[in-house]
This record gives C-alpha cells, structure tokens and sequence, in this order.
C-alpha cells in the first residue's frame, strides 16, 4: 500500500499532462508529456508549494525516455547538526578574535619604529567586526533568496595570516535540495555580492587609516620579516595604489585595511566553481550540472594559493555529490543565465589575488 494519497494525482495533473502513474510503496512516478525546459519551470514551483502543504515533495527530470515527475514524502532534513554548527561558528568567532590581536600587535610593533603610536585594542576591535561583518552580511545575502530558508553556511575557523583570517569563510549547506537551478543561482550570487561590497568597504576605511612610510623603511621591514606580501586581489591593489601617496612610499596597512583584503580573499576562495562552496552552485546552475572539470582547474589555482583551503577544496571535489536541485530539468530564464555569468565573471575578476 503506497503512503501517498491517491489525491496526489489531481494536485499533479493540475500543472503537467499525465501519460502515466505508478505507485511504489514510498513513492508515485508520473510520466509526463514532453515540455520545454523554458516552459516547465513555473509550473514544478507552483506544484512543489501545492505538494509541501501536504507534506509531499516533487521531483522533475528526464532520464533519456522522457519527462519524469517523482513525488515522495519529506525526508528527514540531512546535513551537519545543530551541535556541530555551533560549535564551529564559536571556533570561528574565537580565531577571527585571536588573529585580529595578533595582525593588530604586529602593525603596532611597526607603528612604534617609526614613532607612531597605536591602540592595539581598538584595532583589534576594528579587524574582527571588519570580518564578522562581512560573514554576517555574506550570510544575510544568501538569505534574501533562499526560499523558506532549508540551509545555513558552515563556518569555517582558519590560524591567521597566511592561512587565513581566522576564517576561511563558509561552506553552503542545505538541509533540503534547493527547488530549482534559478534559486540555486541566487543564493550563491545574492552571498558573493553581499560579501563583496562589504569587503570594498571595509578596504576603503582601512586604508584611509593606513600610514604610509617610506619605501626603503617597508622593504627592509620585508627583508627582516617583520612584514610579509601575500596574494592581493585586484580591486584592493587598485585602492591601494590611489591611496599611496607617491612612489618613494608604501602604505603600513591598518589591521582594518587587512580585514578588508581578507573579505575580498574570502570572497575570491568561495566563488570557485567547487560544491559546497557559493561559486560551485553558481557555476553548477549556469551550466545544469555540465563542466565539472572547472573545479579542478580551481581546486589547482587556490592549492597555488593557499595550500591548506586548496586541500579542503580538493577534499570537497572528491566526497560523492549530494542532491542538488528538486528540478533538474528546468532551466533559468536566458535573461537571468546572462545576468547571472555576468556578475560571476565580475566578482571572480574583482577578487581574483595577485602574487606579488
């Protein structure tokens, strides 16, 4: 005896043309009449709210003999527990604190060589909210298009520079497969926007209170490392360099200017075409799953990088993928698809890190 309602099938032919209905024990599979990608997109999210009010769940493919709708109760919600969540976003918390002492006290030992005086707790306090911000809004971008919210960002805690900002950003999670490709896209794309123009901020007001010194002083500091140089992205050197005062001088990057280059490294790492990260759903929705093989030409470039993230990044590449999509025939309107790639192409161009 199946455990769904034979009521199903009127909820169901109310938005497709039925061929055909099997019931299974845990299941019912309709074979519908075939439709175009473009056109069965509204009709499945109209279905999917119908269904989730009567505790069912939709699935729409194609398995090479034609258009499929499988419908099943709700599983139980899968993933990371609350324990483990909250435990790593303590962690996270603990090490973005304890690497914005640590970068505040080194630009203060600086600062001190050339008779500048600096508040290490202030800048202490300026680094950190300069992160936790930027996870935070990164998190609310998300939000803004997640539909009935089925997911959280994993964080992940990281040692300081050069392995990270006490983090090394997050991980998207789902509890349930995102509807269809089109919210998979916003999501990932609300988050990195989100997180870009917060870390353009924050990179702004750090340097406005960066100290320049002369050259000779910053490369001798270099030479005797008590500083160092590390991938920068594209947009901050830019700001940078508007910020430095001439030739003969280096700006001594404020911990808050250093928070700002972590957001906008951050945001680099998690737009790489690799799942779970934000740019793997992107880049997942844009091409239906096809070219795979971009994420292991992004799990190459972040091991060149940054070694530790690329090894996580490799892992993540390795693990068997997860259910994705409820809808996995649909596509996203070709307006949006442009869009879209758009954006991905200029958040990857803006925060792409330079190897000095």
């Amino acid at each position: 005896m199946s455990k769904i309602p034979p009521s199903v099938e009127d909820v169901v032919v109310e938005s497709f043309d039925v061929k055909d209905v099997i019931y299974y024990e845990d299941k019912v599979e309709f074979s519908l009449l075939e439709m175009s990608p473009t056109e069965t997109g509204p009709l499945f999210r109209n279905l999917y709210h119908k269904l989730s009010g009567m505790g069912l769940v939709p699935k729409l493919f194609h398995d090479g003999e034609g258009l499929k709708l499988l419908v099943f109760p709700v599983p139980d919600r899968f993933g990371v527990s609350e324990r483990i969540r909250h435990a790593l976003l303590a962690a996270t918390v603990i090490t973005v604190l304890f690497s914005a002492w640590i970068i505040s006290d080194g630009t203060a030992s600086l600062l001190r060589e050339i008779g500048v005086r600096a508040n290490i707790l202030s800048s202490t306090v300026f680094h950190f909210l300069g992160i936790l911000i930027f996870l935070m809004v990164h998190e609310l971008g998300h939000s803004l298009k997640w539909e009935g919210r089925y997911g959280v960002d994993l964080m992940i805690p990281a040692p300081p520079p050069p392995f990270g900002f006490g983090t090394l950003g997050d991980l998207l999670l789902r509890d349930r497969p995102f509807i269809n490709r089109e919210e998979e896209l916003d999501v990932g794309i609300y988050g990195l926007l989100a997180g870009l123009v917060v870390g353009l901020i924050v990179s702004l007001a750090g340097l406005w209170g960066s100290v320049p010194v002369p050259s000779g002083v910053a490369s001798t500091w270099i030479e005797e490392g008590k500083a160092g140089m590390m991938p920068t992205p594209v947009a901050f050197l830019v700001l940078e360099v508007i910020f430095t005062p001439g030739s003969g001088s280096m700006l001594l990057l404020s911990p808050l200017a250093l928070a700002g280059l972590g957001d906008l490294l951050i945001t680099f790492f998690l737009a790489m075409p690799v799942l779970p990260w934000d740019g793997g759903h992107v880049a997942s929705s844009l091409t239906r799953g096809r070219m795979r093989w971009l994420g292991w030409i992004a799990v190459l470039w972040v091991i060149l990088i940054n070694p530790l993230l690329g090894a996580l990044m490799l892992i993540a590449k390795l693990m068997p993928a997860y259910p994705m999509v409820l809808d996995e025939y649909s596509e996203v309107p070709r307006r949006k698809r442009r869009r879209g790639l758009f954006l991905y192409l200029l958040i990857i161009m803006i925060s792409t890190p330079i190897l000095q």
